[in-house]
Parts: C-alpha cells; structure tokens; sequence
C-alpha cells in the first residue's frame, strides 16, 4: 500500500451537491467515503500512483475534495522550490492586474514597455495574452543559454538581462506557440515594470496571505532596473551563496490553497481575490489548433488544460474535460478538477545535484491514475 495517511470521517455524505469549504490555520479533514468516493477505489488509484512513479512518489501529495482534505502523504510539509509551476504565480499576478482594470490581456505589450519593438517592429504585435499563452514569438538576446548553475551572480543577472532583452523574433505573435522561457521573463519584467513591485510583494499581500499560505517565497535574480526581479519562470539555478533558485517555494498543504482558490474562481471564503473571467481564461486552452505546435489545443495562461489536440484526444482522456494543471520539473505538479470539486498536489524533491528530470510522473501515468480514480467517484 502507498505510504498515505487515510484520514477520519468528519462529516456524513447524503448525496447533496456539498458546498465548498475553506482551510482556517489547518485544513479540516474527512474521509474520501463522506466526500463521495469508493474508499476502496480510491486507495487503489493511490496505491497505483505510488508503486509506478519515481522520485518522492505520492510521500508529498494532498487530495482535496469540496474543500476538506481527504489524503495526504507522510511528508507534505516538505518545502522546496516548484520549478515551472512558478508560471501560474506569474499569470496570476497578470490577473490580479487585471481585477484591478490596470491592463487587459488584449492590449499590445508595447503599450507597457514601448521599446520593445525598437530593433524588431514585430513585437509591436504582441499581445500580454500571447505572452502568457507562449504565442508571442518573443526571444531574448541569448537565444538557447543558460548557466544554470553557475555560482557567479554576475553571470545570472546578465542572462537575466539578456532574456529581457528583445532579441530576432521566432515567429509573428499568434501564429504559433513554443514553450520557452525567455517569453515568461518578459511577461514578469512587464508586471513589474506596471505594478512597481516585485511579483513575489504582489503575490504575497493579494493572494498568499489572505487564504493562509504560510510556506511561501520566490526567488529572485537581484534587481533589474532598480527594483528586485523575481524568477518568474522558475527557470532552475543557484545563486552565489549556493542556494537554488527554482522560482516558488512552498509546500503541498499551501500549493492546495492556491488550487482551492482557482477552483473557486478566484473567491475565497466570500472574498473575490481574482476576477472569476480572468480564472476561466486563465484555466481554459489559449492556443488554437491552426497554431499547430505541441501546445495547440491543450494550454491556457501557463496552465495546461485537458483539451482536445490536433489528434482530437484530450491529454488525459480519463480526466474530466475541463482539468488544468501546472506543471514542474522534477514532478511537481498542482491539479484542479472542476468537475468533481477536487484539487490534488503531487510534489517531488528533486536531487541534490540541481538534477531536475528526476522524479517525473508523464502523461500516461496521469492516464492511468485517472482511469482508476473515476471509477472511485461516486458523486
């Protein structure tokens, strides 16, 4: 059996639609039974996800049902970073800007940093939605480089420089869609640039202290233009005192709340923290099939949706239709399942040597534990 801690009834289940509860300083808990789900079923589908897949296995992962935590692994409170599932941060940030009617996914980018399209008249085309859905065909200056993990800070704030240095285009905003970092760097440069204040300042007052993230920090790369830059990409790294620099760090009890929060469409406990219209777009695919890339069909505002690709399948086609996620090296992940009110969180550490591909769940494998899943929902 999966190592799991298989958590009490706390409250009866009658069949009714449940209304959705929220997390005070703890989550409140329940057995899958009194959500809804075959106890039994649902043991299995977690047993299955233990046994096949790699790195910390399900050891930091949470599922949360109608807001009540129903499973969690022996070592949830685990913090690390969470690599590109960092992306999220940056386009909620996005969103928070929208809520407020600074900005609108529709406006040209150049409107917030006018020389962007100095060198490139292209980029005059460029959407903030095409940088948050990865269609923009922006390039820094550095094409492919990275130092990853280089110890020289020097050396990271001048790839950060080059990545928001506009470089020759990849292709016309729309036309097609890559994912790649550089263009995820230019969106938070952007946000910072708009809203004065480091992404993490942002994320943290708006979002992270009012549902109760306590486990939350982003790494940053120093300043860029006099102000703190943090990473929004979670590309990986280590700074100069040999500390990883992997974007967002927190645990898999907090990454839940942030998952809550999008289930509800941006409202917490009767507080709208996001404009729900913004979460709908945010969590729906933002990449149309004519676009023909690997992201077609299956991508919205850094989250990857389930939705139908050129091959006319869904990713996980044992996933109810409108699943999204966020996804991270080394087999980090943050899944919202709107409809059946669940939200999961599946963390792994990745090694000590800044080794991110280790730990991985791929795609078949999320097949293959929804499959097994569904057949536990009863409700």
């Amino acid at each position: 059996m999966a190592l799991l801690i298989l958590l009490i009834a706390t409250v009866g289940y009658g069949g009714e639609k449940r209304a959705m509860v929220f997390p005070g300083e703890r989550w409140e808990k329940a057995s899958a039974a009194s959500q809804g789900l075959d106890e039994e079923k649902f043991v299995e589908a977690m047993d299955y996800l233990d046994k096949h897949s790699t790195g910390s296995k399900t050891a930091q992962m949470v599922v949360i049902r109608n807001g009540y935590l129903m499973w969690q692994g022996a070592e949830v409170d685990c913090v690390h970073e969470i690599h590109s599932c960092t992306k999220t941060f940056t386009s909620t940030v996005l969103g928070l800007l929208v809520t407020d009617g600074v900005l609108s996914v529709d406006e040209p980018a150049v409107k917030y940093l006018p020389s962007l399209d100095d060198e490139y008249p292209l980029y005059s085309k460029i959407k903030l939605r095409d940088f948050a859905s990865m269609s923009s065909g922006y390039d820094g200056v550095m094409g492919d480089g990275w130092e990853y993990y280089s110890t020289d800070l020097d050396k990271h704030r001048e790839h950060v420089i080059k990545y928001t240095t506009p470089g020759k285009p990849l292709y016309e905003a729309g036309k097609s869609s890559r994912y790649y970092d550089p263009q995820v760097h230019m969106l938070g440069y952007i946000l910072t640039k708009v809203s004065g204040k480091p992404l993490e300042e942002m994320f943290r007052r708006r979002i992270a202290e009012p549902i109760g993230m306590k486990e939350f920090s982003w790494s940053d790369f120093g300043e860029r233009d006099g102000m703190i830059f943090n990473n929004p990409a979670g590309t990986p790294g280590i700074n100069q005192t040999g500390q990883k620099q992997g974007g967002v760090y927190s645990n898999s009890l907090d990454l839940a709340r942030y998952g809550l929060l999008y289930l509800n469409k941006g409202n917490w406990n009767g507080k709208q923290l996001l404009d729900p219209a913004y979460i709908e777009q945010a969590s729906s695919n933002q990449v149309p099939l004519e676009t023909k890339s690997n992201l077609a069909g299956r991508y919205g505002f850094y989250w990857w949706t389930n939705g139908v690709t050129a091959n006319g399948r869904r990713p996980i086609p044992s996933a109810p239709a409108k699943t999204y996620m966020a996804r991270g090296g080394g087999g980090n992940y943050i899944i919202v399942v709107p409809e059946w009110n669940m939200v999961i969180v599946r963390l792994s550490t990745t090694s000590p040597d800044g080794d991110t591909t280790k730990g991985g769940i791929n795609e078949n494998l999320w097949e293959a534990f929804f499959s097994r899943l569904k057949k536990a929902v009863l409700e």
